[in-house]
């Protein structure tokens, strides 16, 4: 049960994380109240925008009265605005100050630009960096009996921005926060503050995070936007680890690798031979990385921090072949459109909802109570059922789909319990049978468990060239697999999909749907398209497993990595 926490002796009784704490929890526990009220704060900041005034915010005086005026919206019934508002107009759809534009990631290749409010960017501090602070300090003290030790952060996130017509900076969310903690950075990062802030110089950031890590014995902690970033930093290091020990056993940058040839003059005029730690470091991977390893590069590393359940949950499980034992927190539960919900404990992927946040609706998946026109209020939620969450956030955006699918596991005062389960545009369906990640996730897991073969990623698929249509599974396996046993697998995994999704199934058993289609990648196939990626311009910190291969640039990519061998 959600409760309140005393300050830790030693620490000073004003300490903001554990306030902020403390206050989560009282706000839990009167959600509703909280929550209806920030939505009427809302109402009367902005019925003077122009969106204010065409949905006659000025009448409204109860949540009921809201959903009656203000419909539902996406990304397109705001594009107008914010074209106007990145060229310097104001008041159009919030009355806040805005002080960046989230870049999206563009998972469907189609990358928007969300406004970010001051308040946004308040929530985000407070909710998000502030509160995972005091998470981080009481999940160490429960589990060793003391503070977090202090020392170096292993931090993969890379600050990419630029700027608007107006003068506005322009990013990813996560850009924003680290700007604003840049002048803090240089002292608890092991590399060059540079290395985070390129400012347009040309790096190899995986090269420089391992080589400086690595040199650094006293990394705390691991840091991640995402679990994918910790997974090839540490596949980086195992792939290339005899180079790197005899980079720093020399005091010296590869010139093999990329990056403008000033900032390596400068890197290597900090350097110096190190080899007694070049030589621990051998030792270390001499022995192989069938045992983890983090617990012998980086002995004092209390824990580990990344958003790892949901699509990222089997990045998770190769994480934890490196890191063993060492505790993971697996941080908030946010979008581009602002924060949603926080995990307020070590070693569990449920997520509180944060009614400081947002208004947050939610419209049940499936049930006899279902109407895609209705939503249900945060308390009015069922454990154990799905919903798609509607956000009213702090920067403009009102009853908006942000196109998550949660499942409610509990409640925390008044406040819903959460796990994310699948994005809608990441569910295909060829004749209507609706198959979403979650589903596909429990197929791939099933196989292991049945072949006893790892499997690194998947993508899904939809062939409609021919009719009938079928499903093609992409599945990335650790090693490669016997040709004479694919048959088998691919019985395998459609016997699971039909299980997984009984409507896929039954359209199989009529030749509705062609049976399922199953394709090997070569390894690193996953590795090499998150590189490519990056070349393109796209941020570190923004890039998403591929579960649903949409675009024809991803069915170029990875249907020519089949591996046909």
């Amino acid at each position: 049960m959600l409760q309140k926490r005393n300050i830790p002796e030693g620490l000073d009784p004003r300490d903001t994380a554990y306030q902020t704490f403390n206050e989560t929890v009282d706000m839990c526990m009167d959600a509703r109240r909280y929550s209806q009220e920030l939505l009427m704060q809302i109402v009367r900041d902005n019925e003077d925008t122009e969106y204010g005034k065409k949905y006659g915010f000025r009448e409204i005086r109860s949540v009921e009265d809201y959903k009656k005026r203000v419909p539902f919206s996406d990304y397109d019934d705001y594009a107008e605005a914010i074209e106007r508002m990145v060229k310097g107009e104001k008041n159009l759809i919030t009355a806040y100050p805005i002080v960046h534009y989230a870049m999206t990631s563009g998972s469907v290749d189609n990358p928007k630009s969300i406004p970010v409010s001051s308040r946004t960017m308040d929530a985000y501090m407070k909710y998000a960096s502030i509160l995972s602070s005091c998470i981080y300090d009481f999940g160490v003290r429960d589990r060793k009996g003391r503070s977090p030790k202090m020392g170096k952060q292993f931090l993969t996130a890379v600050v990419k921005t630029d700027y608007t017509p107006d003068g506005t900076l322009r990013g990813p969310i996560s850009s924003a926060i680290y700007l604003q903690n840049k002048a803090f950075m240089q002292y608890i990062l092991p590399w060059p503050v540079e290395v985070m802030y390129p400012e347009g110089q040309v790096l190899n950031q995986k090269y420089l995070r391992a080589f400086y890590a690595l040199k650094e014995r006293k990394v705390t902690r691991m840091i991640a936007p995402f679990m994918t970033a910790l997974v090839d930093s540490m596949y980086y290091i195992e792939s290339n680890w005899r180079s790197l020990v005899a980079d720093i056993e020399a005091g010296r940058l590869s010139d093999e690798v990329d990056m403008d040839e000033e900032l390596r003059a400068k890197f290597n005029a900090q350097l110096a031979p190190d080899p007694k730690r070049a030589a621990e470091l051998r030792a270390i991977f001499e022995e192989g990385f069938e045992e983890p390893v983090i617990p012998k590069i980086w002995p004092d590393c209390d824990f580990i921090a990344s958003i790892g359940g949901g699509g990222f949950a089997a990045y998770t499980k190769k994480m934890k072949r490196y890191s063993g034992d060492v505790p993971m927190y697996f941080n908030c539960y946010g979008a581009s459109e602002g924060p949603i919900a926080t995990v307020l404990d070590f070693e569990t992927v449920e997520n509180t909802i944060i009614p400081a946040n947002g208004f947050f609706e939610f419209i049940p998946m499936e049930g006899v109570d279902r109407d895609p026109e209705k939503t249900l209020n945060l308390d009015e939620l069922e454990v154990g059922r799905e919903y798609e969450i509607v956000v009213t956030n702090l920067a403009g955006f009102y009853r908006y789909r942000i196109g998550d699918v949660i499942e409610v596991v509990g409640y925390d005062g008044e406040s819903p319990r959460i796990v994310f389960k699948y994005r809608k545009n990441q569910m295909i369906s060829i004749a209507g049978e609706k198959t979403n990640e979650a589903g596909v996730a429990w197929v791939v897991h099933e196989f292991e468990k049945e072949t006893g073969e790892s499997i690194t990623d998947f993508s899904i698929y939809a062939d409609t060239d021919d009719l009938p249509g079928r499903y093609v599974l992409f599945l990335e396996p650790e090693r490669h697999l016997p040709r004479e046993e694919y048959e088998r697998y691919r019985d395998i995994c459609d016997e699971k999909m039909g299980i997984a999704n009984p409507s896929y199934g039954s359209k199989i058993k009529e030749k509705i749907l062609l049976p399922l289609k199953l394709n090997f990648l070569q390894q690193e196939t996953y590795y090499l398209y998150r590189d490519m990626m990056m070349m393109k311009g796209i941020s570190e910190n923004q890039i998403k497993p591929v579960r649903v291969i949409d675009t024809p640039r991803k069915e170029k990519f990875f249907f020519g990595l089949i591996d046909r061998e």
